[in-house]
């Protein structure tokens, strides 16, 4: 069976999925690929493995001035369109709503159009992180096209392929005798030794293929400046002011870490509690999420703005509760001064040290809330009392999400209340099934994890695995 994969390029991805498609050329594997490039970085990249007719280019083809049109011709849309415009992460330049509307409907129609035209089978995601991406996933679901969205493990490390926006596990997802076994030992090391959230696969870092750097494509600092110059004239209507600062604090690290550094010294000293064996008697954790970021912007908008979910925590829980509000260590460094201060003088919270591990955090409290945090997965791994307000892996693990207007019976009703260990081993069991053993992030970080021979030969060899366990599921359906 030949596949045609079409792949969603969105920043240095396409220098990732270059690789990608020398691999699979070389293993002679039955795919064929076009792609869509979202930025103009890497045209040259893709253009040397991929005919023009095979690549859509965005930011040469999206019309200059949105068009938008009837609404009707929105009527198949998966999901809400209106919901997959907020993911945006800045709202960057003052566009009316009807812009931005307009613009969504004209990505819609690009998308569509290129992907019906070059008959693809699968639609394979870099990271979701824009409302652009999530139209791109909405469109694959219209018309029938498999989605492929690599997901992080967190803690089990790894990767798998959500269907979704929402980190869906697949479909054959299954436990087995075998991944039972893993999944109790896993857990027994975790609680005895948390490991942390974010990790390259171990088993892996010491092949010979995993030494070998490929080639990052990186243009010079000269070359780069050249380019952004070049994309400004080219799309003006596409600028904004921010980019430049973006830009510059990317490329002049000292000046990104003066500032940065000066936030952070005003940030951490801002608490009320200093450890977690001080917590109040009755307490709730929620643990802030780094905002604004593609793993709370993309499937729970709604909550961008965390004061929402603060207040509805509060004004749900217990009157004999108080909600401890801790920090994410990363964003010391980013959020403003004035959200902590207004924080710690909402009723019914407390602010805890951002420097307290978020395990001994969830130990202690009563409860862990979380919108689509890693702390409510580690919670789950503990047996801990935990509930998600948005969908993501750690709603799955707890099998589902609360519902904000249920809220007051569902948050009382979860606290205290432990997860049983045969219900935590089935649900790791699950996800071991279909854990593959590569790391997956864009490219250019720091010791390159991504771009190592090794990694994208495990990359590309699940990606094929998936494929295959697709087709036997569906053949087994049928």
């Amino acid at each position: 069976m030949t596949y045609r994969m079409a792949l969603y390029g969105f920043g240095s991805f396409p220098v990732v999925y270059r690789h990608l498609v020398e691999v699979s050329r070389a293993e002679r594997s039955p795919v064929e690929f076009c792609a869509i490039l979202t930025t103009p970085n890497y045209r040259r990249v893709m253009r040397e493995v991929l005919p023009q007719e095979d690549i859509l280019d965005v930011y040469a083809e999206l019309p200059r001035k949105p068009i938008g049109g009837d609404l009707s011709f929105l009527s198949g849309y998966r999901g809400s369109l209106v919901e997959d415009l907020a993911a945006l992460k800045w709202a960057r330049r003052k566009r009316t709503g009807r812009w931005r509307h307009d613009q969504g409907m004209d990505f819609y129609r690009l998308y569509k159009s290129f992907l019906i035209d070059r008959r693809a089978t699968h639609l394979l995601m870099s990271g979701i992180e824009t409302p652009d991406a999530k139209i791109a996933v909405a469109v694959a679901q219209e018309i029938g096209i498999g989605v492929i969205a690599p997901v992080d493990m967190r803690n089990l490390t790894g990767t798998y392929f959500s269907a979704d926006s929402y980190e869906t596990p697949p479909a054959y997802a299954a436990a087995t005798p075998e991944s039972r076994t893993r999944a109790a030992e896993f857990i027994q090391g975790f609680r005895r030794r948390a490991l942390p959230a974010r990790n390259t696969p171990g088993e892996n870092r010491s092949s010979d293929d995993d030494q070998v750097l490929l080639e990052s494509y990186l243009p010079s600092f000269t070359a780069r400046v050249k380019g952004f110059i070049e994309a400004v004239c080219e799309r003006p209507d596409l600028f904004d002011h921010e980019m430049i600062r973006v830009s510059v604090m990317r490329s002049f690290d000292p000046i990104r870490k003066i500032v940065r550094g000066l936030r952070r010294r005003r940030n951490e000293t801002q608490y009320d509690i200093e450890s977690a064996d001080l917590l109040p008697p009755r307490s709730i954790f929620y643990p802030l999420q780094y905002t604004p970021e593609s793993s709370i912007n993309v499937p729970a908008p709604y909550f961008v703005d965390q004061f929402r979910v603060i207040d509805a925590v509060r004004f749900a829980m217990p009157s004999d509760c108080t909600l401890v509000v801790k920090e994410h260590p990363a964003c010391l460094e980013m959020r403003p001064p004035a959200f902590i201060h207004r924080l710690r003088r909402v009723p019914g919270v407390m602010v805890a040290n951002a420097a307290i591990p978020s395990v001994d955090m969830i130990k202690h409290a009563d409860l862990t809330v979380t919108v689509t945090g890693t702390a409510a997965f580690e919670a789950f791994l503990l047996g801990r009392p935990a509930i998600t307000i948005g969908p993501g892996l750690s709603a799955w693990a707890l099998g589902g999400q609360s519902q904000l207007g249920d809220l007051r019976i569902s948050l009382p009703a979860a606290i205290g209340r432990s997860i049983p260990d045969e219900f935590v081993t089935e649900q790791i069991a699950k996800l071991l099934s279909v854990r593959y053993p590569f790391f997956f992030a864009t490219a250019h970080m720091d010791g390159e994890p991504m771009l190592r021979r090794g990694n994208i030969r495990r990359f590309w060899a699940g990606i094929l695995d998936h494929l295959a366990r697709e087709r036997r599921m569906k053949e087994t359906a049928a």
